[in-house]
């Protein structure tokens, strides 16, 4: 027999011991903040919320052992939210924590060899010069060859 005793718990009876079953999905978040989050799927601001939560609670020391397995379990997150946590001191500073940096400096070195490229194309150069120059892929320089 199962019984339900609240959303997201249920109980099991009928075998030598009652067997608990929790599906974190169902369970509200209000009400159950450690329960639902005891997961590897948290994102920085369900740990950050965690972490305020055991401060407002003055909770912070004894569940040590609970957020050690949630920090395993989630290092990504607990890295992302201890960035997010200090403030950045620059926009340079948000880019390089966003990783848009990264991704900007990328499509501004694709954009400045697609331009080396159609210059290339223009003068003539054969094809396998300009990707070998370049580094671009065989289909963006055969791209180029077509519109000219």
């Amino acid at each position: 027999m199962i019984e339900k005793n609240s959303p997201g718990i249920y109980t099991v009876k009928g075998d030598i011991l009652p067997i608990q079953i929790i599906n974190s999905r169902q369970l509200s978040e209000e009400e159950n903040l450690w329960l639902k989050n005891l997961s590897d799927k948290l994102d920085p601001l369900a740990v950050l919320k965690i972490g305020d939560e055991a401060k407002r609670q003055d909770k912070v020391n004894s569940i040590r052992a609970y957020m050690d397995v949630i920090a395993k379990a989630n290092f990504n997150a607990i890295e992302e939210a201890i960035n997010m946590s200090s403030p950045a001191k620059s926009l340079d500073e948000v880019f390089i924590r966003t990783g848009l940096a990264a991704k900007w400096q990328a499509m501004a070195e694709e954009r400045n060899s697609l331009n080396i490229a159609r210059n290339m194309v223009k003068l003539g150069l054969p094809i396998e010069t300009v990707v070998s120059a370049t580094r671009l892929d065989l289909e963006k320089v055969k791209k180029l060859f077509q519109q000219t």
